[in-house]
């Protein structure tokens, strides 16, 4: 998948493919490369209005959270 900066519609779409990490990961972008900050701000508006993206995200910070666990209890 291709990421676009500059595209709303673009950073969406990649951020559903895996919402807990692409979303720190625009959190970082922000800071260090402001000129896509209107695009990535935007698109964070999207989803945060979205509540099936919020529900998305949930399941997803759900699974990360079950996986840390189950890698922390085998060692």
């Amino acid at each position: 998948m291709l990421l676009n900066l500059n595209d709303p519609d673009s950073i969406v779409a990649w951020w559903r493919v895996l919402p807990d990490r692409h979303d720190d990961y625009l959190a970082y972008k922000v800071k260090v490369s402001p000129e896509f900050a209107p695009a990535i701000n935007e698109a964070r508006r999207r989803i945060a209005a979205n509540s099936d993206l919020q529900r998305h995200l949930e399941n997803a910070i759900e699974r990360r959270r079950d996986h840390d666990a189950t890698m922390s209890s085998r060692n």
